[in-house]
């Protein structure tokens, strides 16, 4: 039994034999010596290229790599040779997005094959500022339309951008969204803008803003029922809540600005006290560079604070196994450092073990997923997205993905 129909075309909804598609991934990965160092989501991409491959269509794949300036700003040629491994179907590279070599290559591969276009970021038109129906004029996309059928974007990680690779095409051909792309989307709208209640989100890490950000959207729409915060977002809440940190700790939100977002702490508690839990005890390391376990009434100390302490750690896993979903975007405390990782171990335990559906993101996150052996099968959803992942979560509307909507209003019809 198929589900609702979705607001958007999917790759199912395109009739791919002999058809040359031009998908638009998000590989975009660290860059270590010169050479690619992450394929996380090189090997998500390749998912989405095999499917096309399958079905019988000419694949020719837009991406990019840093932006032009940067140190990781570099081609593409790593990043097709690594996508070759992962993937069933051959996968060359052009040294050209839109010139006469690519066209000439794009008009010659064969059915069922994929070629890479070499970084798109290399083209000033790319990240001109403007709107979709700005970018369809572009040259590059004009190009790159008039050899191909239809277009593919697969890159949520870049949705929350308008620029011409992400939204031109949507004016000018039918438009799906690839597998990682419908898949973000779906986890997203089961995990936020629908959730099964009590909707739990566990929020830490080092960006107390991006939490703030979200608990304000998430408390107003009534989808988000308990916030657990540990990390910089929970000293933060603690000082704001009257607990005097400490030297050390107290002296970081300073540094990193953080204390110039107590008004908005404080306006939270206010309104929402009861849904939003602080740890009741921390661990700290001492002046020995030992761990030492404290009540937050007890505080301040003089010794920064790394990690929610043991009772804090219960309180938080029974609200997890209460909870009928949740959501994680950032670490409980210093994980790289045992014994500081027991919050973060456990919070990541608790999701794994819990029925309820799960979404994951954030570097750190997923970092912590890897060096404590857990797979990202055992959660609901692990998202590769950073800053398109926050943006969706704080309400914003994502540039890509209100093309695609815009285009199967334009397009569906015709496709029936």
């Amino acid at each position: 039994m198929s589900g609702p129909a979705k607001p958007y075309l999917t790759v199912d909804d395109l009739p791919l034999k002999g058809k040359t598609v031009l998908l638009r991934v998000d590989i975009n990965a660290p860059i270590v010596e010169g050479r690619v160092a992450g394929k996380d989501r090189i090997q998500a991409a390749a998912a989405t290229v095999d499917q096309l491959a399958s079905k019988g269509a000419r694949v020719v794949i837009l991406a990019h790599q840093g932006r032009k300036g940067d140190a990781d700003f570099t081609s593409l040629r790593e990043h097709a040779t690594i996508l070759d491994e992962f993937t069933k179907c051959d996968v060359s590279f052009v040294e050209d997005v839109a010139g006469q070599l690519a066209i000439a290559s794009i008009k010659a591969l064969p059915t069922g094959k994929a070629l890479m276009l070499e970084n798109v970021r290399g083209l000033p038109d790319e990240t001109r500022k403007g709107n979709s129906a700005d970018h369809a004029q572009v040259g590059f996309v004009k190009s790159l339309a008039g050899v191909a059928d239809y277009f593919v974007n697969d890159a949520f990680s870049a949705a929350h951008r308008s620029q011409a690779s992400l939204v031109g095409f949507t004016e000018l051909m039918p438009s799906a969204a690839g597998l990682t792309m419908d898949r973000e989307l779906t986890a997203l709208a089961k995990a936020v803008d629908a959730p099964e209640p009590p909707a739990v989100y566990f929020l830490g890490g080092s960006k107390p803003e991006d939490s703030i950000n979200v608990m304000k959207a998430n408390f107003s729409k009534g989808t988000l029922d308990v916030a657990l915060l540990g990390g910089l977002v929970a000293n933060l809440f603690l000082y704001a809540r009257g607990h005097e940190l400490g030297k050390p700790s107290m002296e970081l939100l300073q540094k990193k600005g953080i204390l110039e977002l107590l008004p908005q702490a404080e306006e939270l508690l206010e309104a929402y006290d009861s849904q939003i839990i602080t740890p009741d005890d921390v661990t700290l390391k001492d002046g020995h560079g030992n761990p030492k376990t404290i009540w937050v009434d007890d505080l301040p100390e003089n010794y920064p604070i790394l990690d929610i302490g043991p009772e804090s750690i219960a309180t938080y896993v029974d609200e997890i196994k209460a909870a009928g979903s949740l959501m994680m975007n950032g670490p409980a405390g210093l994980y790289e450092e045992k014994p500081y990782d027991n919050g973060t171990r456990a919070i990541l335990k608790a999701f794994a073990d819990s029925d309820a559906f799960s979404l994951l993101g954030g570097g750190h996150t997923i970092t912590a997923i890897g060096e404590f052996g857990l797979d990202h099968k055992d959660f609901g959803y692990v998202s590769l997205a950073g800053g398109a992942l926050m943006a969706y979560l704080t309400g914003e509307a994502l540039p890509a993905v209100e093309a695609l909507k815009q285009n199967k209003t334009r397009f569906g019809a015709k496709l029936n």
